[in-house]
């Protein structure tokens, strides 16, 4: 019977310690204290992406041809979508030109919206648009 009671002991302190654990979990009103866990990251990720309204994809690659009415992306995996757009897309980053990188909001084959990307720094661009300066000799 002793095994028995030091058991239930045991198991009454835990469950006590776990309740007391929750507890402070909670801010002085009463509600939950925010997490943080490293497993709930409180800033969303880069490169997540939100997830679309039915209906509507994600289309990613480089612009291989461009006109008034059509834009041809050219995707990772070597396959080509042809895009339609018109007054109503959305163009973000700048005009888009052949050999950028672009991705594109999609519902069927109309573009809702481009965005281009921006040249990295380390892509050989250069970073400043100053005039290099020379040191005159004696």
């Amino acid at each position: 019977m002793t095994s028995l009671t030091r058991t239930l002991g045991a198991l009454v302190l835990t469950a006590a310690a776990g309740f007391s654990l929750a507890a402070c979990s909670t801010d002085a009103s009463g509600a939950p204290a925010p997490s943080t866990s490293a497993s709930s990251p409180a800033k969303p990720t880069k490169g997540k992406a939100k997830p679309l309204p039915a209906g509507e994809s994600r289309v990613a690659g480089t612009v291989s041809t461009v006109s008034a009415t059509q834009l041809v992306v050219t995707k990772k995996d070597g396959s080509t979508e042809t895009l339609t757009t018109d007054s109503t897309t959305k163009i973000e980053g700048g005009p888009v030109q052949q050999g950028q990188r672009v991705t594109a909001i999609v519902k069927g084959e109309q573009a809702l919206s481009v965005r281009v990307a921006q040249p990295h720094p380390s892509s050989g661009a250069p970073t400043s648009s100053a005039a290099p300066t020379t040191t005159p000799s004696s």
